[in-house]
């Protein structure tokens, strides 16, 4: 399977409703609604995660039009940013925990990064491999992630988790080939998954430890 198609299945994932594979777990709209605590959470997580895509595409946009200085501003952030995301978990999973995701959430960035490197060097083989690095630290985090919380089913987290990887994939091959159209319309589906992500996330927290929420 080449890497275009290999894209192509991964956003396609994202088409299907977010917990389509597991009726018993829901996001995060009901109880963030009614429970204060719940909702500061809910929209701190939706901050979070939209920081990621958000520093992650200025990165590819910054590499790709060799802006050595804006990629190195975009390159701190995002660490910065998953940095915060994994120190959200903390007071819930303890230091760990939160180290431990910060981690997987390394290698999820060290994917995305080379597959922009190796696609500014027309490395073909780089590209390929970095894809493969970025599935099997989606599986990763999905395992984490459902290990932690039972709310979480670990299929569903893999399946959302690859969607948004090929969300990367796409938006820098985008850039590549100058499609600033179609790039828009992957940010569109970009920032709708990962407050779906967000959400679920939250609604899973809500549901484990409800005393907190």
């Amino acid at each position: 399977m080449n890497i275009k198609t290999l894209a192509l299945l991964l956003l396609a994932l994202c088409a299907q409703p977010v917990w389509s594979q597991t009726p018993t777990a829901s996001p995060a709209a009901s109880p963030a609604a009614a429970d204060s605590p719940a909702l500061t959470t809910r929209l701190a997580l939706r901050d979070l995660w939209v920081e990621h895509i958000f520093w992650i595409r200025n990165y590819a946009m910054a590499n790709q039009s060799a802006d050595q200085k804006q990629a190195k501003v975009a390159a701190d952030q995002v660490v910065d940013n998953a940095t915060k995301i994994a120190n959200s978990i903390a007071p819930l999973y303890g230091q760990p925990a939160a180290d431990q995701l910060l981690k997987l959430l390394a290698g999820h960035w060290g994917a995305v990064k080379h597959y922009s490197d190796a696609t500014v060097a027309k490395d073909a083989k780089g590209k390929q491999a970095s894809v493969t690095e970025l599935t099997s630290n989606a599986k990763a985090i999905a395992a984490f992630l459902a290990t932690a919380n039972p709310n979480l089913p670990e299929a569903t987290l893999v399946n959302m988790l690859s969607a948004h990887g090929g969300h990367h994939v796409a938006q820098i091959d985008e850039f590549a080939a100058h499609d600033y159209a179609g790039e828009a319309r992957t940010w569109a589906m970009m920032r709708t998954h990962i407050l779906a992500l967000a959400d679920a996330l939250t609604g899973a927290l809500v549901k484990q430890f409800p005393d907190k929420f």
